[in-house]
Formats: structure tokens, C-alpha cells, sequence
């Protein structure tokens, strides 16, 4: 008996979701999903979990937050406890003190980088200069209260995460579709066409999109924008076969093009998007954009507190908003 398709939000959760009902900009929104995200990506490599279970917990991540606020759960809580989550769920069990572990390194790597780009000379914008600066951490006694109070947040956003998705956790992956797909359309041979859909489906976990279309879609999107990236012909409405539609094979690629102008997160970037005048200025923003995103992202009160007075504690603004 085939499995039941998986879930996928619907319209009103999309234009509506419970983050903007809080009042949190859309774009503001998006950005706390990158944020999380990336956080899961960066875990899973340093535990050398396969890329499925790092792909199941961004799903579960994008599908909480279209039945659940970010003004009402931390982003970093529910990264983590997807994380953790989808390890049961894809078969690589993982301890939960290791997983802390590694979360608290990344923590404390990403406090010393934002702690750089705001050092003393004022052109420091650079995330690969800072990352190149020294520091040093400690990981807390064995008996430490941190240990607890991460834990318990993590069980709490964990059974969350099961109570607010019904416990419905089926996820299909694109994955295996695009293989198939550029065997069938004679794109195998072609070099570098497979793994540049594979990279491109992987920068797309950073977006809603997984929620939003079925994964023969997705996988169709992935195949369009690398083949018109790298300038191969395709038929004429070749996605058809794969009962997809251009215009969802489109917004797939509008999203992942935003993505990529904004975060600067592939490194088909700057083929993509093109070289513009004032990069210096945009990687200056791409820099200040993330640092603050990981501050809101690190708890709901400061989401919070930034719907309420536009104000994150010790910086003021945003940017592009």
C-alpha cells in the first residue's frame, strides 16, 4: 500500500501564516526561517549526519511555524528539537547531550562573529575575515544547570513540534526524483547538471518551498533553474511528464533566486544574480542582516520585543524591511 502524500500548507497559512497575524514582517519571517535553517545545516554537518535527516528537520521546521508563531517559540529551539527529531525518524540516533554539545560550539562561534563584525574598525563586514579570528571555548561541566535547562527546552519544543503537526511526520524528498528525472531526459551525461540540481535542492530547504509544492515539482524547479543556469536545452514543456506547472516551477525559482540575492548563501550566486556596483554595500547588509537575525532567532522575547518597539536589544533598525 503506497504512503499518503505528504502534508502541505495550505493558501490561507501561506498569505496568513501565525507569525504575521503577531505582526512579524514577511520578510522578517523569512529571514528567521533561513536562520533556522542554517542552524540545523551547520549541527548536522559538524554531527556527520546524513543530508536526509538534516532535510527532514528543515521540513519539520517550515511546517511548524505555518501552525505556530515565531513570536510564541524560538527559532533556535525548534531547529534543534527538529533536529533531534527527524534523527529518530530517518534511523541515526544521536545523543541529546551530543547534540547540545555541538549546538552550544556553533552558539558560541557565532557570538564571537558577531562580536568581530562589530569590532573596533568599522569596515569589518566580512563573515570569512571574522571567522578567521581566534577564540576560545569551553564546554560546561557535566553537571552544569545548562545542561538541564537545554534539555527540557528541547523536549518541550520536541513534543510541541508532534502535538501542533497531529503527529503527521510523512516527508517525501526530491532527492531521488531528480536522478530519475535526468535519466529520463538524458541529462546524466551532461556534466555537472545532477549534482548542480542536487546543490540547488539543498539551498531551497532555506525556504518555505518544501511546504508549499509536492516533490515531483520541486525536483522539475531544481532540473529548470541549473539547466538555465548552465545554458542546456530542454524540450519544449518537458515538465509536463512530470505533471508539474511552469508557473509553480517558477515561483519555486523566484524564491530561491531571492534567497541567494539576499543571503549570499550559493555559491552559483553570482552567476545567478550578476556582479553589481555596490557589492561591498550589499555584503556590508548581508552581514548586518544575519547578525541580527541570529539575535532575534536566539529567543521569542526578542522577537517579540521587536514587533513591539522595531528595536533589538543593543542595536537599533533593520534593514530592508
Amino acid at each position: 500500500m503506497p504512503h499518503p502524500p505528504q502534508p502541505l500548507a495550505s493558501l490561507v497559512q501561506i498569505h496568513t501564516s501565525r507569525s504575521r497575524r503577531d505582526g512579524i514582517p514577511a520578510a522578517l519571517e523569512d529571514d528567521l526561517r533561513v536562520a533556522g535553517c542554517m542552524l540545523i545545516q551547520e549541527v548536522g554537518i559538524l554531527l556527520e549526519l546524513p543530508q536526509s535527516t538534516m532535510a527532514t528537520a528543515q521540513v519539520l521546521f517550515h511546517r511548524f511555524f505555518y501552525v505556530s508563531s515565531m513570536r510564541s517559540f524560538s527559532v533556535h529551539d525548534t531547529a534543534i528539537a527538529s533536529l533531534y527529531l527527524s534523527t529518530k525518524l530517518c534511523e541515526t540516533p544521536i545523543r541529546l547531550k551530543t547534540l547540545l554539545a555541538t549546538y552550544l560550539i556553533v552558539l558560541r562561534r557565532t557570538q564571537h562573529l558577531r562580536r568581530s563584525l562589530r569590532a573596533e574598525d568599522p569596515q569589518m563586514r566580512d563573515l570569512e575575515e571574522a571567522a578567521q579570528s581566534e577564540t576560545t571555548f569551553e564546554v560546561p561541566p557535566a553537571h552544569a544547570s545548562v545542561w538541564w535547562s537545554m534539555k527540557e527546552a528541547v523536549c518541550v519544543a520536541e513534543m510541541q513540534i508532534l502535538k501542533r503537526l497531529g503527529f503527521n511526520m510523512q516527508i517525501d524528498l526530491p532527492y531521488s526524483h531528480v536522478v530519475n528525472y535526468c535519466k529520463i531526459l538524458d541529462l546524466v551525461a551532461v556534466p555537472g547538471i545532477v549534482q548542480h540540481s542536487w546543490a540547488i535542492l539543498n539551498d531551497a530547504l532555506q525556504t518555505p518551498i518544501y511546504t508549499h509544492h509536492p516533490p515531483p515539482t520541486l525536483a522539475c524547479f531544481a532540473i529548470h533553474l541549473a539547466t538555465r543556469l548552465q545554458g542546456v536545452p530542454l524540450p519544449d514543456q518537458w515538465w509536463i511528464l512530470f505533471d508539474a506547472s511552469l508557473d509553480d516551477i517558477e515561483a519555486c525559482c523566484g524564491w530561491v533566486l531571492r534567497l541567494w540575492s539576499r543571503w549570499g548563501t550559493s555559491s552559483t550566486r553570482s552567476q545567478a544574480v550578476g556582479a553589481t556596483e555596490g557589492e561591498g554595500e550589499e555584503e556590508a547588509e548581508r552581514c548586518m542582516r544575519w547578525s541580527r537575525t541570529w539575535k532575534l532567532a536566539s529567543s521569542r522575547h526578542y522577537v517579540k520585543g521587536f514587533v513591539e518597539t522595531g528595536k533589538v536589544e543593543g542595536e537599533y533598525g533593520w534593514i530592508n524591511i
